[in-house]
């Protein structure tokens, strides 16, 4: 870390401390990154780009905050946030390879960013490069450390970069609202963990889990000719927007979501892989139950587990309702999930079992609208055309979003030394069909085709 006076210093949020102890058990952070990559059809200009790209830093403080985890010396472990400086941003000229589009070398310049590294010590942990096609057509890609950019913070970055950029090509203040700092929240999180409220929290959630184990499936002998020599495999499966609304349509005749809906399919996918009645699934969450803090960047997502019962359900809506009902349950009790670990050490471990696999289980849905990104003409995000796998760290992660057209893709992504991919494809069609079942059959008895 550069020789430079700290302006503030904050206790580090659970999440962090997470993070933290992850590095500690050899985790490299480094690797441990965000990225976004802008397809921008209209000129830009550089010096406003530029000067915006330093606004965010200075506005956001947790793209200037250093951790000192204790890895070392086991001393004290906190955050300092340090003085605003500009974020490093250079520009090339973006020539397509011999029959590539500029399509598919925008998708490679992404799919590069994934390889990069950040290191956790220097700030600000952002870097920018503006590759230019012509003068009418540009990627930018945006790189920043996860310790500080989660991906509800990545659209807030993504907002507030077109309002700053917008204030300086016109002039005056960018129009966004106040914001708080992480550090704010991390000191708050801790403060809020020791009263009684979190006591009542955390009692719930030792109910809640007694006697359950978590969704962490066994592994599989794979041998070397199925891996074919990949680092990570995936399975793809799609949603049309037919199917989506007819999901749509039965969460609404429950009060509840598509998620829910999900959520349900998951649940009976495990019982059916494990032959456990209520596995329970871990979920990815925002884990912004404070609404004062929805336009601050920093880390605050974290996991949280939904057990749902299937012993006491006939249908599948009977499923739903449950499911929908931890749902409620998990959002009105949030806790970190380093202290929901700490307090139940039996239902979490079969997932530090080396014959298990950790799994995963997420649902990414925008923050904020294309209308908010749009800065110098038409501004799109870029994204994969076809899924590539990345190295999870042993993770299996069942990520879902929504499309454009109103469906939904889903992507599994497993360690092909753990996993064969037949089986892969098998969890993800069996999982198409379960939503289906939920959607279009929710009064037919789910054991009739689990």
């Amino acid at each position: 870390m550069r020789d430079v006076e700290e302006i503030a210093r904050y206790p580090l949020s659970a999440q962090l401390a997470m993070c933290c102890a992850n590095e500690r058990d050899g985790f490299d952070m480094s690797k441990f990154i965000a990225v976004m990559a802008l397809r921008i059809r209209g000129p830009v200009d550089s010096s406003a780009l530029r000067g915006a790209l330093d606004d965010l830093v200075v506005r956001h403080e947790s793209l200037r905050t250093v951790l000192a985890c204790g890895c070392d010396d086991g001393g004290e472990a906190y955050q300092s946030v340090l003085p605003p400086v500009p974020v490093p941003f250079t520009e090339q000229v973006l020539v397509p390879g011999p029959g590539e589009s500029r399509e598919d070398a925008a998708e490679e310049l992404l799919v590069k960013l994934h390889a990069e590294t950040m290191p956790r010590t220097e700030t600000p942990l952002l870097r920018a490069v503006l590759y230019r096609f012509d003068d009418g057509d540009a990627v930018l890609t945006v790189l920043s450390s996860h310790l500080a950019v989660d991906a509800w913070s990545a659209g807030i970055l993504r907002r507030d970069l077109a309002a700053c950029y917008r204030a300086r090509v016109r002039g005056g203040a960018p129009e966004l609202p106040p914001v708080r700092s992480y550090g704010e929240y991390a000191a708050r999180q801790q403060e809020g963990l020791a009263g009684e409220k979190a006591r009542a929290v955390r009692d719930f959630w030792k109910a809640e889990l007694a006697g359950g184990r978590i969704f962490a499936p066994a592994a599989e002998e794979v041998g070397s000719a199925d891996r074919g020599g990949a680092v990570y495999g995936n399975a793809v499966f799609d949603l049309d927007e037919r199917e989506m609304g007819a999901v749509r349509a039965v969460a609404r005749s429950v009060r509840g979501t598509p998620w829910h809906v999900l959520v349900a399919a998951g649940v009976l996918l495990a019982a059916r892989v494990t032959g456990v009645p209520d596995a329970a699934l871990m979920t990815n969450t925002a884990a912004r139950d404070d609404r004062s803090f929805y336009d601050t960047v920093g880390f605050f997502a974290d996991v949280l587990p939904l057990r749902v019962d299937l012993s006491g359900c006939v249908t599948y809506r009977d499923v739903l309702l449950s499911a929908r009902r931890a749902c409620l349950d998990a959002s009105r009790h949030p806790l970190p999930n380093r202290v929901l670990e700490q307090d139940n050490p039996d239902f979490m471990r079969p997932r530090a079992q080396p014959e298990n696999m950790m799994f995963l289980f997420n649902y990414a849905r925008p923050v904020v609208g294309d209308d908010d990104i749009q800065f110098a003409g038409r501004v799109e995000q870029v994204t994969m055309r076809h899924e590539m796998p990345l190295d999870r760290g042993g993770f299996c992660i069942w990520a879902m979003w929504d499309t454009p057209s109103g469906g939904l893709r889903g992507c599994f992504e497993y360690a092909p030394e753990r996993l064969r991919s037949g089986t892969a494809e098998r969890w993800t069609a069996d999982f198409a069909a379960l939503v289906s079942h939920l959607a279009t059959h929710p009064d037919q008895p789910w054991r009739d085709e689990t």
